[in-house]
């Protein structure tokens, strides 16, 4: 028998055994109480009143109790018949709806890990995307799986046309990357190369069984500021060691030719022509190397941003090529640089006069980028031999009668002074194309 069956024939019995000695004690009252006697017979009354109330509750008691008993009975009935029910299902339904639990369960935690994977995935995306470098990642087949947002910029090619290609057509004007690349496959290496005028360093790292990831930054940029802090630096040792150097010889110079012409006009008087030619020919050699020496001595000065304003480019290199007679082929666009007059002024009429000097007629000047801005200055001049190409840059050389050697020394070094870059792109027996890169 149940437990709570056993607890509620126990309080019903408590409540009838409370009752029945109720009775009891009344019937025994009534068997003592003298009925001639009216006052036993008042509190005899009172009594039974009191009892009548009492039996009043209690009825109303146990029928309150008895509903709620009834309606808990029939409740632990329905429940026991459905428990009755669930005994009555054969195994394999139980098997069956526990599988079907099992299922939700694990679809659920499919689910979550699906949308935890995503979130991974999605972070990963834009970090790969959004990192300063290229990156590629080469499966087991060397295959292209990953070339990120900067990969494309870089090299100028989409994703859609790098995956599942090979590195050998995706960067094929970068040879020296590939054969690097080809010759360390499986090593964890790192190095810094030239490859396409460009310079790169590159990681490349294996990982197991999955393939290799390619970490390419473009640190062109940066190596030509590298380079142009070491020509400044240069510069200014050079400007301290030249400065007394010129003195000095500048002095002496001065001395010569006073002597030298002094020289001359004794010789005159004597009627020595041939002489006097000769010293006539010293004296110029005289005044070439002090005007090479008031050249370098002013290269050697430190330069100095006077004012910066803004610049329109086009105006001021079309106002040059007017005072030098030269066609000047121009975008019409605005091309503002805030900078020195004086200085910009200064490299482009030394770049305009040595085109005139190689008998150029026109000029066309291209803007490729704004930053770092990239200007291509081309001439239609007679240009230069190969085996001098690399020396044009130093000071004093010329192959010019009358040149000082100084023009584009200034000009580089201006631009250094400037933060920018000047370089030969090529020059051959149709003209001369020149690179300026000014960086912000």
């Amino acid at each position: 028998m149940k437990k709570y069956v056993i607890i509620i024939l126990i309080i019903v019995q408590l409540l009838l055994l409370f009752l029945f000695q109720n009775l009891y004690f009344l019937f025994r009252e009534l068997e003592t109480v003298d009925l001639n006697d009216l006052k036993a017979k008042v509190e005899l009354t009172e009594n039974v009143g009191q009892l009548k109330k009492t039996f009043s509750l209690l009825s109303i008691a146990i029928g309150l109790f008895l509903i709620i008993s009834g309606i808990y009975l029939g409740f632990l009935y329905k429940k026991s018949r459905e428990s009755v029910k669930l005994k009555d299902v054969s195994p394999l339904q139980t098997y069956l709806r526990e599988l079907r639990t099992s299922e939700i369960e694990l679809k659920d935690m499919v689910e979550k890990q699906q949308v935890s994977v995503s979130s991974q995935e999605e972070l990963n995306r834009y970090i790969v995307n959004n990192i300063n470098s290229a990156i590629v990642f080469l499966n087991q087949f060397n295959r292209i799986d990953i070339f990120n947002v900067n990969a494309e910029k870089m090299f100028n090619q989409s994703y859609v046309n790098a995956k599942n290609n090979t590195l050998e057509k995706v960067l094929n004007p970068y040879l020296e990357l590939i054969r690097f690349l080809d010759a360390n496959r499986g090593s964890k290496v790192s190095s810094e190369m030239r490859s396409s005028g460009r310079i790169f360093w590159l990681d490349s790292i294996p990982i197991k069984k999955m393939g290799t990831l390619i970490i390419i930054r473009d640190i062109t940029e940066d190596r030509q500021r590298e380079e142009i802090d070491r020509r400044n630096k240069n510069f200014i040792l050079l400007g301290e060691m030249t400065a007394y150097l010129t003195h000095e010889i500048r002095n002496s110079l001065g001395a010569i030719y006073g002597y030298s012409k002094a020289l001359q006009s004794e010789l005159k008087d004597t009627g020595k022509e041939k002489v006097v030619q000769k010293v006539d020919k010293v004296n110029k050699e005289i005044e070439q190397l002090t005007a090479s020496m008031e050249g370098f001595l002013n290269f050697s000065k430190p330069i100095s941003v006077e004012v910066k304003k803004k610049i329109n480019l086009a105006d001021l290199i079309k106002k040059i090529g007017q005072e030098n007679q030269i066609k000047i082929n121009i975008p019409s666009k605005e091309i503002v640089l805030n900078s020195d007059l004086v200085l910009i002024n200064s490299i482009f009429s030394n770049l305009v006069l040595n085109a005139k000097e190689a008998n150029a007629d026109r000029i066309d000047i291209i803007f490729k980028n704004d930053d770092p801005m990239e200007i291509l200055f081309k001439d239609n001049g007679k240009g230069m031999k190969s085996e001098i190409q690399d020396k044009i840059w130093l000071p004093l050389f010329t192959t010019k009668k009358k040149g000082t050697g100084m023009g584009l020394a200034i000009v580089r070094k201006i631009i250094n002074f400037l933060k920018g870059d000047i370089s030969l792109v090529e020059s051959t027996d149709r003209g001369t194309t020149y690179k300026i890169v000014l960086f912000p």
